[in-house]
């Protein structure tokens, strides 16, 4: 092989290996070129009317459903306070009150700073073990599922 000869197989083979890393990295760069692509078609059907009216419509019946809990476990609380079986119960009493000021704690507006869920778990674990230690029969009914 002659000098001009191994200077013309060097270029073909760089043109090779460059052709091979670019296949490399369209492929490798495809996942992230979709992600963004149906990122930005993302934000303009969120943007549409329909969907806002969406969002506020599922947002009204989740924060509806946690106001009717929030409202069972409150009457629940506060009518215990007039039953003679939970008068001289001094720890049921104490959850009792940590209850109560958990309920009137809770957020009435939507705050991104709050978690409402973890709060609304906590008001749950607290209800659960008053009815516990009172020997209660309550159970609110309609549980939601809440997912975000």
């Amino acid at each position: 092989m002659t000098s001009s000869e191994i200077e013309l197989n060097r270029v073909e083979n760089s043109e090779e290996v460059d052709d091979i890393n670019d296949a490399f990295e369209d492929i490798f760069l495809t996942e992230e070129r979709i992600i963004g692509e149906y990122f930005h078609q993302g934000l303009e059907d969120g943007r549409l009317e329909e969907s806002v009216q969406e969002a506020e419509d599922y947002g009204y019946k989740k924060g509806a459903e946690i106001g009717r809990e929030i409202g069972f476990y409150h009457t629940i609380v506060t009518t215990i306070i007039f039953q003679p079986e939970s008068a001289p119960n001094e720890k049921a009493q104490s959850i009792r009150q940590e209850l109560l000021t958990a309920l009137e704690k809770y957020p009435r507006e939507n705050d991104p700073a709050v978690d409402l869920l973890h709060n609304l778990q906590q008001i749950r674990n607290k209800f659960r073990r008053l009815c516990a230690l009172l020997k209660l029969p309550y159970k609110y009914t309609h549980p939601n599922d809440l997912s975000f």
